[in-house]
């Protein structure tokens, strides 16, 4: 499996939605599908299927990647789940490799069937597994989140010969709310200030318009609620939170219990269930520094092919 995450790697760091970098990371994966004994086959969005039988339990993940992205991000989820398929050779079920995930997801949305469950192995990409000294953990949701902005007027004057007490600072205003942000994050909730457009963005003007996006995300539909209501902002795009199956929980019970604040294809197709391998490194991610150790891997597999075992029976 780590030879495998090495040879994904070294197609190309960033492996965009439908790219060339793409494309030859799924002809990798098929080529291991084979090997493990699965029918291979594509739908219309490009998703890529290696079946056994009547599969209607389903694993797997994604392998696009962002530009500055590490060995992990997806790509474990989809050798996991053609190694777990090796180990169960007369096991109906599927592996599935989703196109896009991270500029949509595109293929996850796309899908033309459904399976009765889908098992996703995903690294952390959070410290939360590390700091507990565990090495797996159960994915209870995935996070509702809320993306807009908040703009700010003000008028654009002479850096050097307009008053302190007379100006009508647009940044000014937009640093207190980017605080206030912040703060209105409280359990259960995070909330993030992650850019700003400021105009006219000149060394020597008083800034006169400044843009603000806001990230507001929760496990909890009522507690994201409050958050837009509280922070204060125009919301573009809002998802719900979407609860997670116990299919990984049946084969863990003394494992950790997580929420997911990232978005992920298992989102989008019924009936999913998640685990988390833990990440190392602080639990950095979308980061060459990206890291899973091979025992924790190990475990995470181990898992995933019993809970595959027991659906497909």
């Amino acid at each position: 499996m780590i030879e495998r995450l090495d040879a994904i790697y070294a197609i190309a760091q960033h492996r965009a939605g439908y790219s060339p970098e793409e494309d030859a990371a799924h002809e990798l994966a098929a080529g291991w599908m084979r090997e493990a004994g699965l029918e291979v086959s594509r739908d219309e969005a490009g998703n890529l299927f290696g079946k056994r039988g009547d599969a209607r339990v389903w694993t797997g993940s994604h392998l696009d990647s962002v530009p500055t992205g590490g060995k992990f991000d997806g790509a474990l989820g989809v050798v996991a789940a053609i190694e777990a398929a090796s180990r169960l050779p007369h096991a109906p079920l599927a592996v599935v490799v989703f196109r896009a995930e991270e500029t949509g997801p595109m293929g996850s949305k796309r899908l033309t069937e459904q399976p009765d469950a889908f098992l996703e192995l995903h690294i952390e990409q959070g410290p939360v597994l590390e700091r507990l000294g565990e090495p797996l953990g159960v994915v209870t949701a995935i996070a509702g989140q809320a993306r807009g902005l908040r703009v700010f007027e003000g008028r654009a004057d002479h850096a050097g010969t307009t008053p302190m007490d007379v100006r009508e600072d647009a940044l000014v205003e937009a640093a207190a709310f980017i605080l206030h942000v912040r703060d209105c994050a409280g359990a259960g909730t995070v909330a993030t200030a992650g850019a700003i457009e400021c105009e006219p963005n000149a060394t020597n003007v008083v800034p006169q318009k400044v843009t603000v996006s806001v990230d507001a995300r929760s496990a909890d539909a009522s507690l994201l609620d409050t958050l837009i209501a509280d922070i204060g902002f125009d919301v573009q795009w809002k998802s719900d939170p979407v609860p997670m199956g116990d299919a990984f929980a049946a084969v863990l019970p003394d494992a950790p219990r997580l929420v997911s604040g990232a978005g992920h294809d298992a989102m989008f197709v019924p009936n999913s269930s998640m685990l988390f391998v833990r990440s190392l490194n602080g639990g950095v991610s979308h980061h060459p520094d990206e890291l899973s150790s091979a025992e924790d891997i190990a475990l995470g597999v181990d898992a995933l092919t019993a809970a595959l075992a027991r659906l497909a029976s």
